[in-house]
């Protein structure tokens, strides 16, 4: 279980921002015989310019609820609301800020997730996963084909993975049509992605560079924090001074940056902190800048 919640000044708006950007649940069931049931629930509130936003089917989300079959660590079938394992943050990557990265959540849902089935493993260095996705209607014979997703990775070297993810189907049902920005919706569109992430000896170094068939938007970020605490020699808490380029060009005629500098820690008792300050320099306004400061906890049962 995890939940955060979030004080921050954005300086379009007349007011300060309170809200709570991930109260999450999660468990694993097994069964035996390499059989397990996963389920992970979100709930996200909002309150901006002194309105909470109260509609529970738009903040709440079951991110994931499958079941899924393992013959060995290289071969497993997963089954139900699955994962659309496309960039870094949709495939469980590092990330130091407290929000979604502004350049994948540009172009594709965050936390993406859809109905279908997935073959997926690890062998030795390379890891792999292929799925197939529908959008159900009732009745069920009714139900749509939505497209299919990879993703394919290696880990050259102990600490770091380079991966490339693609999806092509459709954005006219499911999570494909809510990306940030209101893009065409499309019976063919095609996501393509790659990403690394290096995570050891105290650094996290992750980036990825995503592009949309629709007028062929791109995006970019990329992130470096070091942990001070392992200086120190300390395991139980960590503290990551970081920054963070992210970039999209050409959406709707828009290019934006952002830079963001911030503090990202772990605490004793499952606690966090995070601060961080950016500014975003969008090609069509002035520069607007945020600040935000997170406390969060988590704890396992």
């Amino acid at each position: 279980m995890a939940t955060e919640v979030n004080y921050g000044h954005h300086d379009r708006g007349s007011k300060a921002l309170i809200d709570f950007p991930h109260v999450m649940t999660g468990a694993t069931l097994q069964m035996g015989r390499g059989w397990t049931v996963v389920a992970e629930l979100e709930y996200e509130r909002f309150r901006t310019d002194g309105q909470w936003q109260n509609n529970f089917r738009d903040n709440y989300t079951t991110n994931k609820l499958y079941i899924n079959k393992s013959w060995n660590k290289a071969l497993n079938v997963k089954a139900g609301i699955i994962d659309v394992p496309v960039g870094t943050t949709n495939s469980g990557g590092p990330a130091l800020t407290i929000y979604d990265p502004l350049d994948e959540s540009t172009l594709m849902p965050m936390t993406w997730h859809e109905g279908g089935v997935a073959l997926w493993g690890r062998c030795k260095r390379l890891h792999y996963e292929a799925g197939v996705y529908v959008y159900p209607t009732a009745p069920l014979k009714e139900s749509r084909l939505l497209g299919v997703a990879t993703r394919v990775g290696i880990e050259p070297v102990d600490g770091l993975d380079l991966s490339m993810s693609y999806f092509y189907g459709s954005s006219k049902e499911g999570m494909a049509q809510r990306p940030n920005l209101n893009l065409a919706k499309f019976d063919h569109v095609r996501h393509v992605a790659f990403d690394f992430a290096y995570v050891a000896n105290g650094w996290t170094l992750d980036g990825q560079l995503t592009s949309c068939s629709f007028h062929y938007n791109k995006a970019a970020g990329v992130e470096v924090g070091y942990d001070v605490a392992t200086l120190l020699g300390l395991n139980n808490f960590t503290v990551t001074p970081f920054t963070r380029f992210d970039g999209y060009f050409h959406v709707e005629g828009v290019s934006c940056n952002k830079w963001t500098a911030g503090l990202n820690t772990s605490l004793p008792f499952g606690f966090a902190l995070k601060a961080e300050a950016a500014i975003v320099n969008p090609s069509n306004d002035r520069c607007c800048y945020y600040f935000d400061l997170s406390l969060g906890w988590q704890t396992d049962f």
